[in-house]
């Protein structure tokens, strides 16, 4: 009897033993399973995510436009009075403005190239005029 009692023991704890692995192989295969659907349901989500977050930036970006507006309307009403008041003091002092200096800078440029040529041409410098002799 003791020798039937080992048996039906050693055979339980293979039977046990037979559970477990395949335990094991179920828990792998449902892990298996579960991490592709769980995979899927997280790239579902990002996408969604991503689409919220684009939208959210479109807005921020929209409003940011606008303020950008607002803040340029703001400064340029502060500015144009004190560039009027300026230009207006400038000018009663007799500063050229920038449009004059510029102008002027381009009429020199013309002479300049257009004594370079005459000079190119042949023609000698002008003789410096002779002083009156002093007295």
């Amino acid at each position: 009897m003791a020798t039937r009692k080992k048996t039906q023991t050693a055979q339980g704890l293979k039977d046990s033993a037979y559970e477990i692995w395949l335990a094991g192989l179920g828990a792998f295969n449902l892990a298996g399973e579960e991490g592709s659907k769980l995979f899927k349901h997280l790239v579902e989500k990002g996408s969604e995510q991503e689409e919220a977050n684009k939208e959210w930036i479109n807005n921020l970006m929209e409003r940011a436009q606008v303020l950008k507006g607002d803040a340029k309307s703001v400064l340029d009403k502060v500015t144009s009075p004190i560039e009027d008041g300026l230009a207006a003091a400038m000018q009663r002092l007799g500063v050229p403005t920038r449009s004059e200096i510029i102008k002027l800078t381009h009429r020199v440029e013309e002479l300049t190239k257009l004594v370079a040529q005459s000079r190119a041409a042949g023609q000698t410098k002008p003789k410096p005029r002779a002083r009156a002799a002093r007295a």
